[in-house]
């Protein structure tokens, strides 16, 4: 099973003062000015589908899918609904 290398902090201090709608790419320059997160955050949101995100729960709802899809156990992902 694959183990995720980011920690919860890394996406809380990414997420935490998103202001919603955000479009993909001021989410990716957010993610990017914040720092001092893991460097899987900015791997993952990279991976994004949608063009904007409407509200923190879509976002990490497409999140979580990702880490899913790529094996990693619900229990074990970085971050919660």
């Amino acid at each position: 099973m694959v183990q995720p290398r980011s920690e919860p902090q890394d996406w809380e201090r990414v997420l935490e003062r998103i202001e919603f709608p955000i479009s993909l790419p001021a989410l990716i320059r957010y993610a990017r000015d914040v720092g001092g997160v893991d460097l899987e955050v900015h791997e993952v949101l990279s991976n994004l589908t949608r063009d904007s995100y409407d509200s923190r729960e879509q976002l990490v709802d497409e999140i979580r899918g990702l880490y899913l899809a790529d094996g990693v156990a619900a229990d074990k992902l970085p971050l919660k609904r």
